[in-house]
């Protein structure tokens, strides 16, 4: 990585001191040809676009707002990227559920990491065939697996600091430890949080089948 100055580099780089997750989206990458992400709820982490070469970023915050405008995090971006196209990085500074102004259908990656129920708010503009990246702090993974529109593809676990991504044994997650639970979408969007499960990953793949 090519260390620049600027506020929003030195940001970026204090707030990830302990890793960017950047890993994650070099497998995906490599495994789906994904070309295209849109990452609601995204705050500063702009490690796709050194992996994607267009990526559309939405937050709220106005600190995130600010960071955006700084072109230092765009020299960054331009010096460490993996691919040759120049890079396309669009920011909304608006609420995901709003009109933002994307196409529809337009994008191989939706990302959820900590951003509520993504996967269903959202899921209007991925490709058919496209990829949902979710975590399950606030359950958006469960609520991916339960929604017919989202075959569940892979997970991504961290194994000796490095991320893997496997689709094999699938069948083993998504099993509440309480056996007695019954998961449903309306039981999550009342919790807003992920539920135990006897086997977790870092972050779960799923394949758009809608439209």
């Amino acid at each position: 990585m090519i260390p620049l100055k600027g506020k929003a580099v030195q940001e970026y780089t204090q707030h990830f001191s302990n890793g960017d997750r950047r890993e994650i989206f070099e497998l995906l990458v490599n495994k789906y040809e994904i070309q295209s992400a849109i990452y609601p709820g995204s705050y500063i982490h702009i490690a796709p676009s050194l992996y994607i070469p267009i990526t559309v970023y939405i937050d709220t915050y106005k600190k995130v707002k600010d960071f955006f405008r700084d072109k230092s995090i765009f020299e960054f971006i331009y010096k460490n990227r993996t691919y040759k196209k120049q890079p396309v990085i669009r920011f909304h500074h608006k609420d995901y559920n709003s009109n933002i102004g994307e196409t529809f259908k337009d994008f191989d990656l939706l990302i959820s990491q900590y951003g509520g129920f993504i996967s269903q708010s959202c899921k209007k503009y991925l490709k058919k065939g496209g990829i949902l990246l979710a975590n399950n702090n606030h359950g958006d993974a469960s609520m991916a697996y339960l929604d017919e529109y989202y075959e569940f593809i892979g997970v991504i676990y961290r194994s000796n600091r490095h991320y893997r991504l496997t689709e094999k044994n699938l069948d083993k997650y998504f099993i509440p430890k309480k056996s007695d639970l019954k998961v449903t979408k309306s039981y999550l969007e009342k919790i807003q949080r992920g539920i135990g499960y006897t086997k977790t990953a870092s972050t779960y793949i799923f394949r758009n089948l809608s439209f």
